[in-house]
């Protein structure tokens, strides 16, 4: 647990963002919400702009953490930790904020469609500010042969002697954290989904993106990264590799497709709170359906 929460504390970018944001935000009449408060580093940046009170919420032994170190900031005056799902608590008066840094490498990953769309109904004001305000998913089709083959082409070789190829197909159906790197781009990116946390009524979200290719080359999946808006004027993005903790997601073709200069490129993108996700469209002429729900063989009880 210590060292999870060390990376993240070691990634600057991301931390001093998000203090940037809740310093715009946060006044000295502000009851603050923190969902998924980790160490309680949002929540201590929380009372350090003048919180008025602050709430700070982890169903895991996180919380433990974050209660300790409110006692040694001298902090538990106002803030309180609450180690529990936020789905399954109340608190004794709304929220004025909202803050979570609930983000995976695709932006969703980690629920945090729904576990907003709870907050907003129950534990807080109406027109309570949110951080972040807005998350926005990128795609592009990628020319990545190793990383296809690290995670799909390994399942189609031999292994000791046996012949592991037919699931080759569950692991073409699964989202994995890699970066393949801009020199392998075949298009420009371009956005698939755009989410406002203060009006989104559903986790079940999805979008649509076109392309060129730029070049020729061997279409083997979709690079995609977020970029969240976490006040007027502050974004927190991991478009660019290496400049926060956050890698790529890689979305695999079931088998890499060849692609001339100038040839279309469609992709359909949808997700269920980041739980399961489907990426289809048509490569020119050749049509393509992965989804995460095939990911691995049905349960044999």
């Amino acid at each position: 647990m210590l060292e999870v929460h060390r990376e993240l504390l070691l990634d600057d970018a991301r931390t001093n963002t998000y203090r940037d944001a809740i310093r715009q935000v946060v006044t000295p009449d502000s009851v603050v919400l923190d969902l998924g408060t980790g160490s309680g580093i949002l929540a201590f940046f929380a009372c350090e702009a003048g919180a008025r009170r602050v709430f700070a919420v982890d169903v895991t032994h996180s919380a433990d953490l974050a209660a300790f170190l409110a006692r040694q900031f001298g902090y538990s005056d106002r803030l309180e930790v609450i180690h529990d799902h936020s789905t399954k608590i109340g608190l004794p008066e709304p929220a004025d904020v909202l803050v979570t840094e609930t983000l995976g490498a695709f932006g969703f990953n980690e629920h945090i469609l729904s576990s907003v769309i709870d907050a907003r109904a129950r534990l807080l004001r109406p027109g309570a500010a949110i951080i972040p305000q807005r998350i926005d998913l990128a795609v592009v089709p990628v020319e990545a042969p190793a990383v296809f083959d690290r995670h799909v082409g390994f399942w189609r070789r031999e292994q000791f002697g046996l012949d592991f190829s037919p699931l080759a197909v569950f692991a073409s159906n699964a989202v994995y954290v890699a970066n393949a790197g801009a020199a392998s781009f075949l298009a420009p990116p371009a956005p698939v989904i755009s989410t406002d946390l203060a009006t989104i009524t559903s986790a079940d979200v999805s979008g649509h993106a076109h392309f060129k290719a730029s070049r020729s080359g061997l279409l083997c999946g979709f690079s995609g990264w977020f970029r969240a808006t976490l006040a007027p004027g502050i974004e927190l993005s991991n478009e660019l590799p290496g400049t926060t903790h956050w890698n790529h997601a890689f979305l695999p073709l079931e088998s890499p497709l060849s692609v001339e200069e100038g040839s279309p490129i469609d992709i359909d993108l949808e997700t269920s709170d980041g739980l399961s996700w489907r990426w289809r469209g048509r490569i020119g002429s050749e049509p393509f359906d992965q989804m995460t729900l095939l990911s691995g063989p049905p349960c044999y009880r």
